[in-house]
Parts: structure tokens; sequence; C-alpha cells
């Protein structure tokens, strides 16, 4: 190999460790830092100027003040990122706020900064499927309980604020046991799916739709009172009602429903969720696949009050 072509290999390879390596930059600094001191007195005894102590211990004095400076200087460009780390670090477990952490240098703290970013990325994606699990339910892929409780909170809030009405849908598979029974679980399952499947279309995309027991469902809907609570109830249990699916054999699924308008200042949502169930127990007593209204709200349906939405 020619002297030249190795002289280039080796300084490409020093320059690249120099770049990539923390260490090797801080001793070079560190270095050229301490050595000023010599090499100024060097430089002053080179000019041929009058040596005498007090000129050696002031040009010396002044060298090492500056080989101080530039030492703290280099070490605080190679340092300082470690302390924005921290800092980003420390309000991401306090508050939750994701670091930028942008990639500045391809030293040791700019792989680090990378090995930091790629651990918090994997951290928020298990978070998030775990917060899926958490809030969803894993069949249907609607909310469960747990999510529609949490959510109705904040709908509530908004109707006391904006004043509107909010309604309550509660609606249970008739005979489900027998299709389990006769058909099998995985059966079972197929309708739960299409029942969400039939659902979803019907509602609009702030509603709310859950999948809260093994066969109940729970919609809550904003903006909405009894009559048009009472109107989507109806195409919520015709849609299931038309569900045909090849392994029932030509049997039929069928929904009762219970429909109920929030008493939004006096009524948590667990007790909206009581008075829709209550309503959905009497659509079973009184024969199933059918919608029961709130017993006041009654003669406003039959009378025809205005639908807000």
């Amino acid at each position: 190999m020619p002297f030249s072509l190795a002289k280039t290999i080796g300084l490409t390879k020093v320059g690249t460790v120099f770049r990539t390596s923390l260490l090797a930059r801080a001793f070079a600094g560190g270095f050229v830092a301490t050595h000023i001191p010599i090499i100024a007195l060097m430089a002053y005894v080179a000019t041929g100027a009058d040596v005498n102590a007090g000129a050696v211990l002031l040009v010396a004095l002044l060298a090492t003040v500056l080989g101080t400076g530039i030492a703290f200087l280099v070490m605080h460009h190679l340092v300082a990122p470690i302390g924005f780390l921290a800092k980003d670090l420390r309000r991401y477990r306090q508050e939750g706020t994701l670091p930028a952490l942008t990639k500045t240098r391809a030293d040791d703290i700019g792989r680090l900064t990378d090995e930091i970013r790629d651990l918090i990325g994997a951290l928020e994606d298990r978070m998030a499927r775990l917060r899926r699990q958490a809030f969803s339910d894993s069949l249907t892929g609607l909310g469960n309980r747990r999510w529609l409780s949490e959510n109705a909170a904040t709908e509530i809030a908004r109707a006391k604020r904006d004043r509107r009405p909010l309604s309550v849908i509660a609606f249970d598979l008739d005979h489900f046991k027998r299709v389990n029974d006769e058909y099998g679980h995985e059966t079972g399952d197929e309708v739960l799916i299409a029942v969400a499947e039939a659902a979803k279309p019907v509602l609009r995309p702030y509603d709310l739709l859950a999948r809260i027991g093994g066969e109940e469902f729970c919609a809550v809907l904003p903006a909405t009172d009894q009559r048009g609570a009472h109107l989507i109830a109806e195409r919520l249990r015709s849609e299931i009602a038309a569900i045909a699916l090849a392994s029932l054999a030509g049997h039929r699924i069928t929904a009762s429903f219970g429909v109920h308008e929030a008493q939004l200042q006096t009524q948590r949502f667990r007790d909206m969720l009581r008075q829709a169930d209550q309503r959905l127990y009497e659509a079973k007593r009184a024969g199933r696949n059918r919608v029961h209204p709130d017993r006041s709200a009654t003669h406003a349906l039959l009378a025809g009050s205005p639908v807000r939405s």
C-alpha cells in the first residue's frame, strides 16, 4: 500500500474517531487547553524578548487563564446536551410531554439521544396498546364500560354547559344464550361482531357506542332528546333484526331497547344507565324486540315533540 494512501486512511480513521467519540474529543480539548501555557511561553521566548521572571510569570498566568477558559468551553460544549436530555426526560416523566430529542451530533451524545428517542417511542407504543386494551372490547372493537363511563362524563359536562339534551340507549340481544348453546360460542362471537358493525352506521360520529356486558350494549347520544333517541333506537332495532349470518342457518337476531333522556342536573352517568336498563327490562317483559322509552316521555313521543340534533 502506498504511503500516501495509508496516511490518508489513517487520517480518515482518526477523524472518524474524533467525530464519534466523546472521550476522544474531551481528551483533545483537555490536551490543547493544558498545553497552552507551555505553548505561550515557547512563543514568548521565540520572539527574542527579554526573559525575566515577571514577564514569564505574567505570560504563564494569562496563558493558564486562557487555557482554563478554553477547557471550560470545550467541556460545556461536549457535556451540556446531557443536561438538556435530563431536563427533557424529567418533564416527560412528570408531565408526559414528549421530548423533541433532536440529534445534532454524531458522537456518543448523539447515539445516546437516538437510543432514548427509540426507547420512548417503543414505550409510547406499548402504552398505547395497553390503553386500547384497557378501554376497548377486544372482540367487537367498541369501547368497554370503563371507556364509556369516562367519555360519557365529558359529554355530560358539555351538555350541561351548552344546555342541550343528552340521551342514553341500552340494548341487549334477545335469547343470546340460546345462540351460544345451539350454534356454539364462535357463532355467538360472530353475532356480537355483526351487531357492532350494524350499529355503527346508524349513529353519528360523535355518539358513543360501547359493549358493556356479555351481550349488552350502550349508546350515549349528545344533543338528542327522548324522541330523537327513540327514533335512533328503532333504527338500531331494525338493523339488528335484518342481520343474516350463514352460521345461524336462518335464525334471526333481535334486541330489546331502553331509552332514557338524562336529567343532567341531578343524574350521574350510572343513574342514566340504570334508568335505560329499567326500560330495557320492561321491553324484555313486554315481549322483546322492541323499544321502551321513559314513562314520563311517552306523551311527548305521541305528541311528536321536536327532535334536537
